[in-house]
C-alpha cells in the first residue's frame, strides 16, 4: 500500500521532474555514440492502446526506434546508425499475452516497428479455462487473484507467437513458466531456462538467443543463473533501468519499464532516463553477477 502511495506521488510530480531533469541534463555531456535504450512492456488492454499508439509515435519523433537486427548487430559489434544526437529505444513485451500481438498488428506493424518478445513456452499450452489461475500465480506470483483479472486478459497461443515471427518479431525466453530463478537450484533451475529454449526452438524452428528473467529485479537473479543463461543465450535482459551504452555486458541489458497509464510528463521522464540516477546502484550490483568470460558489447565507433 505504501509503495503503491509512493508511486502515485512520484507521478504527480512528473511534470516539474522531468522540467527539472531537462535542466540538468542541459549540462551534461551527450550520451555517447551508439546508445541505445530498451522500453519493457507488458499486457495492453484495450482502453491503453491509444496511449501506446501515442507513446510510440513520440519516441518515434523524440529519439527513435531500432528493430532487434540492429540491436544485434551493435551487440556483435557494429555500429548503429547515425541517430542525429538521439537515443533510440528497441521495444519489448513481457509475459506472452494476446494482447500484445493485437498491438503488434495493429500498431506496430503499421508504423514499420519490430519488437521482441519475452514469452513462457511452459504456459503456451494451457487451455483457455486455465489461463487466469495460472497468470495469478506465476506470472503476478500470487499478488492478485484470478477473478480480478481482466476477461481479456489472456496468454498467446502458438499459432499467434508463429505469426508474429513471420512478420519479423523475435520470440525471445522469459523462462519456461515464469518462476522467481533465485529460489531454483540444479535440474529445477536448467529446466527453467534451457528447457524454454529447447521448447521454443522445437516449436517456432530456430535457435533462441534472447532471454529475459522473470520479475526483472536483483531479487530474482544470481550468478549461478547467470551461469546457465550464458551458456543457453547471447542476450539477457533484466529488468533495471538505464543506459546500453558501449561496454555494456550483452546478458545485463537495461531495460525502461512503463506504465501506459501514468501521465504522460512521467512517461517522457522515463524515456529520457530521468530516473537513471535512482537504478545506477542496482545496475552496478547487476554488473557483478555477469560472468566474466562472456563476451560485451563493444562499439566500432571507439
Amino acid at each position: 500500500m505504501i509503495a503503491r502511495a509512493f508511486g502515485r506521488w512520484r507521478r504527480r510530480l512528473g511534470r516539474g521532474w522531468l522540467q527539472a531533469h531537462r535542466a540538468v541534463q542541459g549540462l551534461r555531456r551527450a550520451a555517447p555514440a551508439g546508445a541505445f535504450r530498451i522500453l519493457l512492456l507488458h499486457d495492453v488492454p484495450t482502453d491503453r492502446r491509444e496511449a501506446l499508439d501515442r507513446l510510440l509515435r513520440h519516441v518515434m519523433e523524440h529519439h527513435g526506434i531500432i528493430d532487434p537486427d540492429t540491436a544485434t548487430a551493435w551487440l556483435a559489434g557494429q555500429r548503429l546508425p547515425a541517430a542525429g544526437g538521439q537515443t533510440p529505444f528497441l521495444l519489448s513485451f513481457d509475459d506472452g499475452f494476446e494482447s500484445q500481438a493485437i498491438v503488434a498488428r495493429e500498431i506496430l506493424d503499421r508504423h514499420g516497428m519490430k519488437a521482441v518478445f519475452f514469452v513462457c513456452p511452459g504456459l503456451v499450452d494451457l487451455a483457455q479455462e486455465r489461463q487466469h489461475e495460472t497468470i495469478a500465480r506465476f506470472i503476478f506470483e500470487g499478488q492478485v487473484r484470478a477473478s480480478d483479472l481482466p476477461a481479456d486478459m489472456t496468454l498467446a497461443s502458438w499459432a499467434t507467437l508463429e505469426a508474429l515471427r513471420s512478420s519479423g518479431h523475435v520470440i525471445g525466453s522469459h523462462a519456461l513458466q515464469h518462476r522467481r530463478l533465485s529460489l531454483l537450484a540444479g535440474e529445477e533451475r536448467r529446466r527453467e531456462i534451457v528447457g524454454a529454449a529447447e521448447v521454443l526452438a522445437k516449436r517456432l524452428g530456430d535457435a533462441v538467443e534472447w532471454f529475459a528473467h522473470p520479475f526483472g529485479d536483483l531479487a530474482s537473479i544470481d550468478q549461478e543463473s547467470y551461469e546457465v543463461i550464458a551458456a543457453c543465450y547471447a542476450f539477457g535482459c533484466s529488468g533495471i533501468r538505464g543506459l546500453n551504452r558501449p561496454g555494456t555486458h550483452p546478458l545485463g541489458l537495461l531495460r525502461e519499464e512503463l506504465d501506459l497509464g501514468a501521465p504522460f510528463e512521467y512517461q517522457q521522464l522515463v524515456l529520457e532516463g530521468g530516473l537513471d540516477l535512482r537504478y545506477m546502484a542496482r545496475a552496478r550490483r547487476l554488473r557483478t553477477l555477469l560472468p566474466r568470460g562472456a563476451a560485451v558489447a563493444r562499439s566500432t565507433t571507439e
